[in-house]
């Protein structure tokens, strides 16, 4: 009687704990690509190359990084970019800027197809994270170049509110941010 107790005890015993380790969160992935469609202009316009995009290490992951407290980062592991965020910022900016400017020829770095761009306008992002999930604020100095001299230069700050407490939410405070930098940007961009 006492094996086969102690036989029904190890198997209980290995169901609950195979459940436990089945039983992970799901993974969501958001990204900052837009929703409309690229411009297409038929007229001579510069070829344009947003990036390179860096980042802060604290916010250079994969999740989502929020701050508590306005001194603790807390990176959600069940929420993540679905791309490395530099990458998603890029592909925003240059999207943007060329609906803003009507440009057909902007790309982001680092999967543009330009050799030599004519223009290139690289980002340094000093804060874009969100305060719990009240605010997202981006921080960022960029300059617009041409044959490697600055023709112009900028320093973006600007905070956006979150509409609702989801991360649905949060990264579209995110996108808003980045589309209002792109209107800095583009008026910075010569013909």
């Amino acid at each position: 009687m006492i094996p086969r107790l102690c036989v029904f005890l190890s198997l209980a015993l290995g169901a609950l704990a195979g459940a436990g380790c089945g039983s992970s969160p799901a993974v969501r992935s958001y990204t900052l690509a837009p929703d409309t469609a690229p411009v297409t202009d038929s007229a001579p316009s510069p070829s344009v190359v947003i990036g390179p995009v860096s980042l802060p290490e604290a916010i250079d992951r994969l999740q989502i990084v929020r701050r508590v407290d306005g001194v603790r980062s807390e990176p959600s592991d069940g929420h993540r970019w679905a791309g490395a965020l530099k990458n998603e910022i890029a592909r925003r900016l240059a999207s943007a800027v060329g609906r803003e400017r009507g440009l057909a020829r902007v790309l982001a770095a680092p999967q543009h197809s330009i050799a030599r761009p004519e223009i290139a306008v690289p980002v340094d992002v000093l804060r874009f994270d969100a305060d719990g999930f009240a605010a997202v604020t981006l921080d960022a100095l960029w300059s617009v170049r041409r044959d490697g001299q600055d023709i112009a230069s900028g320093h973006f700050i600007r905070s956006e509110p979150v509409t609702a407490h989801t991360h649905e939410a949060l990264v579209a405070a995110h996108g808003r941010l980045v589309d209002a930098l792109a209107v800095d940007v583009a008026a910075a961009i010569p013909r």
